[in-house]
C-alpha cells in the first residue's frame, strides 16, 4: 500500500473528513502537470475577420479581407491558413500545429517557403508566407462575434 493510500487510510479511520480533503487536494498539487493537446487549437470559435497584406517587391500591395467562422472542433488549417495561399497552385506540406501556432512548408511552382500563424490571444493572430526568402503575404485575423448558421 503506497504512503498516500495508508494515509487516507489513517485519515479515514479518524472520520476527519476535512484533513482527508486537505490531504487528496496536497496530492493532486504534488501530481504532474497537465500539458495541452497540441491537437487543441487555443482560438475561439466564431466569426473571423481574416486580413490578408500581399507584399510584391518589398512593398505593400492590396489587402484582401475574408469573413470566416470557425466552429468548435473545426479544422483551424482550412479556416485560417488556406486563404493565405500566394497563388492557386501553391501545396502546403510539413505541416506542424501546436494550442497556439500553426506552421507549414510551402511550394508555388519553382518557389518554395515557409509560414506561420502565432495566436497572441484566443482572438487574435498574426502570420505570413515567405517564398525563397522574401515576404510575399502577410495575415492578421481578429475574431468578431458567434457565428449564427452554417451559412455564415
Amino acid at each position: 500500500m503506497s504512503l498516500f493510500a495508508r494515509s487516507v487510510s489513517h485519515f479515514s479511520r479518524w472520520s476527519n473528513p476535512v484533513a482527508a480533503l486537505l490531504l487528496l487536494g496536497a496530492a493532486s498539487t504534488v501530481s504532474s502537470p497537465v500539458h495541452a493537446d497540441p491537437g487543441d487549437f487555443q482560438s475561439m470559435p466564431g466569426l473571423w475577420k481574416i486580413t490578408l497584406h500581399t507584399v510584391k517587391d518589398g512593398h505593400a500591395g492590396a489587402d484582401l479581407v475574408r469573413w470566416k467562422c470557425l466552429y468548435d472542433g473545426g479544422d483551424p488549417w482550412q479556416t485560417f491558413v488556406d486563404v493565405m495561399a500566394p497563388a492557386p497552385n501553391c501545396q502546403r506540406a510539413g505541416e506542424h500545429r501546436t494550442s497556439t501556432a500553426l506552421a507549414w512548408n510551402i511550394t508555388c511552382g519553382t518557389q518554395t517557403g515557409h509560414g506561420h500563424i502565432t495566436l497572441d490571444s484566443p482572438q487574435h493572430y498574426t502570420g505570413s508566407v515567405a517564398l525563397n526568402g522574401h515576404d510575399v503575404s502577410q495575415v492578421e485575423g481578429k475574431r468578431y462575434a458567434a457565428c449564427t448558421g452554417p451559412s455564415d
